[in-house]
């Protein structure tokens, strides 16, 4: 009986095959390193990932052999090495831009920073798609790769949102200002509540984790910075619950304005 959870197809494993898959060409989401493996091949897949722009990350020993087992291969066949293959490529950042002008007169996107749980990943691509957003982007470091888990938690919007991965979202929003795109952040303290009447034009919506939050570089390069009130004792809200309230917060706003 085959008691994977995961989508076993999306995955190379072994140092020769993940090699080759890297100089190939394969479109390759991250690279899955177990503590400790090292070696020359391990050096030429993390040599060969970084020409190429893919992550490797060092995964705890634990969690890396469990990882295997639901993958159903036997105790060492990865040789300390497994790569996700990415569900789809990336577009690139001007791709996004010009394709969401192209698709309405104002068009929202999503910048996620910091966001690593891949169900949070899921249920804001999820909400993002409800909401009317064109595509997100997220950090090729510091983010949640693209996993069978993230693609079910998103119910499908992984797969069909257009995605862009950036190597820094701070610069990121900068190019975007240049290009005339509103920036939207959410951060505590704020300027604004979520309420107020900023999502006007083309809007890039800024969400952070909640633990950490925006980072101040990528506060700074916000227009405004929004925060929905607690009312209780907990002092945020989920990232992906408050991705949610925002966006639709933005999408109301904008659909009482069209009205006559």
């Amino acid at each position: 009986m085959n008691t994977s959870s995961h989508d076993i197809s999306q995955y190379v494993a072994g140092r020769r095959a993940v090699y080759e898959a890297i100089v190939s060409g394969s479109t390759i989401e991250k690279i899955l390193i177990a503590y400790g493996a090292e070696g020359g091949p391990i050096v030429a897949i993390r040599s060969e990932a970084q020409q190429r722009g893919v992550v490797c990350s060092t995964m705890d020993r634990r969690k890396f052999s469990d990882l295997e087992r639901s993958l159903g291969l036997a105790q060492n066949d990865s040789q300390g090495v497994i790569a996700l293959r990415a569900s789809k490529p990336p577009i690139s950042l001007d791709e996004m831009l010009e394709g969401a002008m192209a698709s309405c007169a104002d068009p929202i996107l999503l910048v996620l920073d910091g966001i690593t749980d891949p169900h949070n990943l899921g249920a804001i691509a999820r909400s993002a798609d409800g909401a009317g957003v064109y595509g997100c982007i997220l950090p090729s470091k510091y983010s949640a790769p693209i996993t069978p888990v993230a693609i079910k938690s998103s119910a499908g919007a992984l797969e069909t949102l257009p995605i862009c991965k950036i190597p820094r979202v701070s610069e990121t929003l900068k190019y975007c200002k240049q290009k005339g795109w509103n920036i939207v952040g959410t951060a505590i303290p704020a300027t604004a509540p979520y309420t107020a009447a900023v999502y006007g034009g083309p809007t890039i919506i800024v969400i952070g984790s909640e633990g950490e939050g925006l980072h101040p570089s990528v506060q700074a390069q916000c227009d405004v910075l929004v925060e929905i009130p607690m009312l209780g004792a907990v002092s945020s809200l989920n990232a992906s619950v408050a991705a949610g309230i925002i966006l639709y917060q933005a999408r109301a706003q904008r659909l009482s304005l069209q009205q006559p």
